[in-house]
This record gives C-alpha cells, sequence and structure tokens, in this order.
C-alpha cells in the first residue's frame, strides 16, 4: 500500500495551500521526512516510480510521446517542482486514473 501512500500524502498536500507553500521549497530528503511525520509510509523509490508512472500514464491520456517534447513539462516553467506535480500531475488524475496506476 506504499503506492497508495504516495498518492495519499499528495492529495492531502493539495488540499492545505499552506503546506504546499512550505513544501514546495524544500528538498526531497525533506519532504520524505515531512511525509513520515504526517504518517504517510512510503519510500523515496515509491514515490520516484509512482510520479514517473502518473506521468507516463498522462502523456498516454493525452495520446503524447512521453519524451523532451511531453507539453505536461512545459506546465513545469516558473513553478517549484513539487508545486508542479500538486498543480499538473495530480491535479490531472481522477480518483479512478489514480487507483488504476496504484494496480
Amino acid at each position: 500500500m506504499s503506492r497508495k501512500a504516495v498518492f495519499d500524502f499528495l492529495n492531502a498536500v493539495a488540499k492545505d495551500y499552506y503546506l504546499q507553500h512550505e513544501l514546495s521549497r524544500k528538498s526531497k530528503d525533506e519532504v520524505m521526512k515531512n511525509a513520515k511525520i504526517m504518517n504517510y509510509d512510503f519510500t523515496p523509490q515509491d514515490f520516484d516510480d509512482v510520479i514517473w508512472e502518473s506521468e507516463i500514464f498522462l502523456a498516454n491520456k493525452h495520446k503524447e510521446k512521453f519524451d523532451l517534447t511531453f507539453s505536461l513539462w512545459e506546465t513545469m516553467w516558473g513553478k517549484y517542482y513539487f508545486q508542479y506535480l500538486i498543480d499538473n500531475v495530480i491535479g490531472s488524475l481522477s480518483d479512478q486514473e489514480m487507483k488504476q496506476i496504484i494496480g
């Protein structure tokens, strides 16, 4: 259930503007520590796998190649990476699609 925990964590952050603002400026290690403090149990590798698979899923959904031309990545400009994940990756997935990615 660690893959589900990644989505649960990101969805919780998405609902809390203050937490989004705080975490968006943190390193990945600090974000992972914060997730643990919030009782979400996943590893950095689980996190990476879920994000990677989510981006591939979205590329397929939009009938785009998952390469340097993937249009979703253009939405990252001017944002912290974590904010991009909340706004453009998690924000682009329905609950049903997240369940599909979890497997």
